[in-house]
């Protein structure tokens, strides 16, 4: 589980969220803007996942490598078993590329390897993002060539639903694609996943009356079976209830949203806080709970003195005999906590066997939208169509074509939407990088919520991170003092 959770705790280096804990502090130095190439004598303790990635994922591609060449010196009974397994190595061995890329190579590209490497070729040098996105492409394209389904499905049944497929490379060519602007290429592949007609929104079987049930349900084991996802990793959450909860709850509280996330939340009728006066949006941003809200905010975030969440718990950041207390050791750091994913079916436990996805439909509608956005075609039927198709499922009013009416607006509009949608899903990392936005969003002082006891906004901390250096992570030194043929990306 731990790769997919720490793509939860990678919304701590963004302005969603401010993460905290006894284990991989780097995630706090690469959201201020204090972060040094990892060395040696600056391994922190506990997870290391992420800036191991470098050496795991080419691990893992080697592992790929050394299967595609060994292969077809292996019996087979049934010659479209090793057609499969050839097409699903090729789909991991790019999706690997994929998150080297986007991690390690935003401006400079990385190495790509497709062949297992004896001692003296080890010291490779980078590729371009164009060579990389190139390769990516090819490897993909060849995949979703097959036009067998019994060799290589579009979506594998229920029981091997994990399973790399035709959709899962489909997803995968939309967002590479997407983050590196080649619109027609994403749309095209966006496309061929709405086409298909494998996938939906999902809505709850039970009818309410509560219009953000949907969407908290499809986080809860109740919606764990559901027709949005794409990809996904099952028990990828088995942690979560543990480091996302306080001490109160048996959990370490790790993860505290921001006020500049609270502050995307839309009103009920589908105003923005920001396009009221000052005084009303005053008091939206002291109590987000002043009128009623997008039910997204309720289905994601714990609010102060929120008693109806957690049975028997009542969330009191600001009183100071509780443990909840801002800034108390093991209580969220922002007088919020993140509720998405929290179910209390995994509260005796603190484990937990939520899986995790990683793709899932509304991602898809959204990167669609925003490729007819960003190649002007922001007029198109279909932008008004699928924002309003995940505005309604989430309880919310359709969009309002008199205020979103020009391509920047609409813009704003679907940028909004899919922070709210997607937020603490891994996604606003590589959002604020693709939109060029690290500069506006990644300075200055990020807040909390607000305590009545002291008439002021939490104060977290001041950030720093300049751009373009901060759209990539710094390789571990030892790489780039043992291979002279690569170096740190850009302003490292």
């Amino acid at each position: 589980g731990g790769d997919e959770l720490s793509l939860v705790f990678l919304e701590g280096a963004t302005d969603n969220m401010y993460f905290y804990s006894n284990f991989d502090q780097r995630i706090v130095n690469l959201g201020n803007g204090s972060l040094v190439p990892p060395s040696d004598n600056n391994k922190p303790t506990g997870w290391e996942y992420y800036f191991d990635a470098w050496k795991n994922y080419y691990i893992r591609i080697r592992r790929c490598n050394r299967f595609l060449e060994h292969v077809d010196d292996a019996y087979f009974a049934d010659e479209r078993e090793r057609t499969r397994m050839k097409a699903e190595a090729k789909v991991w061995r790019a999706w690997y590329h994929i998150r080297l890329l986007n991690w390690y190579g935003r401006n400079d590209g990385i190495p790509i390897v497709e062949e297992s490497l004896l001692p003296a070729d080890i010291y490779k040098s980078r590729n371009t993002v164009d060579e990389c996105l190139e390769f990516i492409n090819r490897e993909l394209d060849e995949v979703l060539s097959i036009t067998d389904k019994d060799v290589f499905p579009f979506l594998w049944d229920e029981g091997r639903r994990e399973r790399m497929s035709k959709a899962t490379a489909l997803a995968l060519k939309m967002d590479i694609n997407l983050q590196f602007h080649q619109y027609d290429i994403a749309k095209d592949a966006a496309k061929k996943l709405i086409d298909s007609g494998s996938f939906a929104l999902y809505y709850s079987s039970s009818e309410s009356n509560d219009p953000g049930k949907s969407y908290r349900d499809l986080f809860c084991y109740t919606g764990e079976q559901n027709k949005e996802r794409i990809m996904f990793k099952s028990n990828g959450l088995d942690n979560i209830w543990f480091r996302n909860m306080s001490t109160i709850l048996g959990g370490q509280g790790v993860s505290a949203p921001l006020k500049s996330l609270l502050d995307t939340y839309e009103t009920i009728d589908g105003k923005t806080i920001q396009s009221l006066s000052a005084s009303e949006r005053e008091q939206y941003e002291k109590d987000p709970l002043y009128k009623p809200r997008d039910p997204r905010l309720y289905a994601t975030i714990l609010l102060p003195n929120d008693n109806t969440s957690i049975s028997n718990y009542t969330f009191e950041p600001f009183n100071p005999n509780s443990s909840d207390y801002v800034g108390k050791s093991g209580a969220s750091r922002s007088g919020y906590l993140v509720k998405k994913y929290i179910d209390e079916q995994d509260r005796a436990s603190a484990g937990g066997s939520l899986d995790f996805m990683i793709y899932r439909y509304a991602e898809v509608l959204l990167d669609y939208v925003e490729c007819l956005v960003e190649t002007g075609d922001w007029q198109n039927p279909d932008v008004e169509k699928y924002i309003n198709m995940i505005r309604n499922r989430a309880g919310m009013p359709n969009m309002d074509k008199s205020v979103y009416n020009t391509q920047e607006k609409v813009r704003e509009l679907y940028r909004r939407e899919r922070r709210v949608e997607l937020c603490f899903e891994g996604k606003r990392y590589d959002d604020i990088r693709r939109w060029n936005i690290g500069n506006e969003v990644m300075k200055g002082t990020i807040y909390g919520a607000w305590n009545p006891n002291d008439n002021s906004f939490v104060t977290i901390e001041t950030r720093n991170c300049v751009f373009p250096k901060y759209d990539s992570w710094p390789l571990p030194q030892t790489e780039v003092t043992s291979n002279p043929n690569i170096s740190q990306p850009t302003g490292w």
